[in-house]
């Protein structure tokens, strides 16, 4: 089962989710972790459909059909302050906001729920990726990380 989603909707709901990892990734960048972060996400997001089978609004993202059409989320308002002030995640979560809004919109709380999981599995896969050492290696998650990750699990409600 899935939910009447039109493009625009599709892309509004896929970019809370990108707009929550993007501001994981940034608060502890480095060149091969961007890349291993981004192979992370990619891979979540990709078995989204099958770890949350019976979700319609999470069937409606990624139905086979609505993806030819191509998945385009507006692309997250940040500035190079943004960045050194550290407000990416205050805009993220703006995002994730207005992605739940409309989430809420379409679909009953449990099946939100959900949605919300897929966003911090999303923050997760991407903390998980890669760490501070060499070619990303050494610990996984840093400090940082873990801030934005327990930021994000606080917004959304999530332990």
């Amino acid at each position: 089962m899935t939910l009447e989603l039109t493009s625009d909707e599709r892309n509004r709901l896929l970019g809370g989710p990108l707009a929550a990892a993007l501001a994981v990734m940034t608060v502890d960048m480095g060149i091969f972790s961007s890349a291993q972060e981004a192979i992370a996400l990619g891979k979540t997001l990709a078995t989204a459909s099958s770890r949350y089978a019976g979700n319609p609004l999470i069937a409606s993202l990624f139905d086979a059909e609505a993806l030819k059409e191509g998945i385009r989320p507006e692309k997250l308002q940040i500035t190079p302050e943004d960045v050194r002030e550290g407000k990416v995640l205050d805009r993220a979560l703006e995002e994730v906001d207005a992605s739940l809004a409309l989430a809420a919109s379409k679909a009953d709380e449990a099946t939100v729920n959900a949605y919300k999981q897929l966003i911090v599995d999303g923050c997760v896969a991407v903390a998980e990726a890669a760490g501070k050492g060499l070619f990303g290696s050494g610990e996984k998650v840093s400090a940082e990380e873990k801030a934005a990750l327990d930021r994000i699990r606080q917004h959304l409600g999530i332990a």
